[in-house]
């Protein structure tokens, strides 16, 4: 008599509970190696972004201002032909006005280019792609995209140093005022020769890509007391729900484990961790508090 071979219902449940356990053992390394990648696109398109900003003041001789309030339009729209978006740049209304102005919230002719996504502008880890602000949604629903890229205003509180006050306008009131010893600032440029800390010590940009975000439209900048473009370091880093519903304190986040990416005066690029010390995190979003240098 032949023996018929074949598995056996036990040998195949044993066969499926390897394959399972592989599979599980696989997946945090695919995952790991996804988020390195996307990881290290973000430090990229910062990288970019920065370099634009060196162009930008290669130009003009300037950094460009973090918003103004004169057509509340922020930097993000003001560097655009860096960034190979010049006929978007062209088209753009730089007038005196609101970013959202008019019965369709379009702008004219500003927040209606927000329905362009900006990849440069986008962290890829983060999935909030889309505003999530009435004032930024247009009239008819459609929702512009946001940015998860900000400028650093600068440090709110106190110099541990010398024990100084850190500059910062508290007026208008509401939503943490205006921090002013940053490198992008309300109604004013900074030039490169204003960084006396150093470039490659201050923090120029960072990412906000968290649960604790606000996601306008990336073409708005500013408008009264409220700063989208840029953001005060009034807390630390990725601290959910910590700026009291204070616009302008919003912390700095990411979707990456354990920390932000900054980029610097110099245009390089640094992980910052989220356990830095407070007072050495404020002192490199300073750019001439006279600190002493420090590791992040």
């Amino acid at each position: 008599m032949r023996k018929n071979s074949g598995f056996t219902l036990v040998e195949l449940l044993v066969v499926i509970a390897i394959i399972g356990v592989l599979i599980a053992l696989l997946l945090p390394a695919v995952q790991q190696a996804r988020e390195a990648a996307r990881r290290m696109q973000c430090s990229n398109n910062l990288k970019q972004v920065s370099l634009a900003m060196h162009n930008y003041h290669d130009t003009f001789g300037t950094l460009p201002p973090g918003a103004l309030n004169v057509n509340t339009l922020g930097w993000h729209a003001f560097i655009l032909p860096f960034i190979e978006q010049g006929p978007m740049h062209d088209q753009f209304s730089f007038a005196a006005g609101d970013w959202n102005a008019g019965t369709n919230k379009e702008g004219p002719n500003k927040n209606i280019f927000g329905l362009n996504r900006i990849d440069m502008y986008m962290c890829p880890s983060s999935p909030r792609t889309e505003t999530t602000h009435g004032s930024s949604t247009l009239g008819d629903g459609r929702k512009p995209f946001t940015t998860h890229y900000y400028g650093v205003m600068g440090p709110y509180g106190t110099n541990a140093t010398d024990g100084s006050t850190y500059p910062h306008e508290p007026n208008p009131s509401g939503h943490g005022g205006f921090c002013k010893g940053g490198m992008f600032l309300v109604d004013a440029s900074v030039k490169f020769r204003d960084v006396t800390d150093g470039l490659s010590n201050t923090y120029a940009l960072s990412e906000i890509g968290g649960d604790n975000g606000s996601y306008a439209s990336w073409v708005r900048g500013v408008k009264g007391n409220g700063m989208a473009a840029s953001k005060n370091i009034r807390y630390g880093i990725g601290l959910q729900n910590e700026s009291g519903g204070n616009f302008n304190n919003i912390s700095f986040s990411s979707e990456h484990p354990g920390g932000v990416q900054f980029a610097l005066g110099d245009a390089s690029v640094s992980f910052v961790a989220e356990t830095i010390d407070f007072s050495v995190y404020q002192s490199h979003a300073s750019k001439a508090g006279g600190e002493p240098i420090s590791s992040n």
